[in-house]
């Protein structure tokens, strides 16, 4: 009998696992996120991530939309 119903238990706790695995975050997303770049206004060329600064001039490093990467590479 607790053998029984021990597997009953482990099968309901997989079977939630398994279920909560497919759904969760909303399901799969088919669209990756894009990872955001920020460069010096003045150096370019020094990047990072949000919050950090130029190492060449201490400014605050700004977020690039795809346009201002194609402006830059374009000069």
């Amino acid at each position: 009998m607790k053998n029984s119903l021990f597997s009953i238990l482990i099968a309901f706790a997989l079977a939630i696992t398994f279920s909560f695995s497919l759904t969760s975050c909303g399901g799969q997303k088919t669209e990756q996120t894009e990872e955001i770049a920020y460069a010096c206004p003045m150096h370019p060329d020094v990047t990072g991530k949000k919050g950090d600064t130029c190492s060449k001039c201490g400014m605050a490093l700004e977020k690039l939309d795809a346009e201002t990467e194609m402006n830059h590479e374009q000069h």
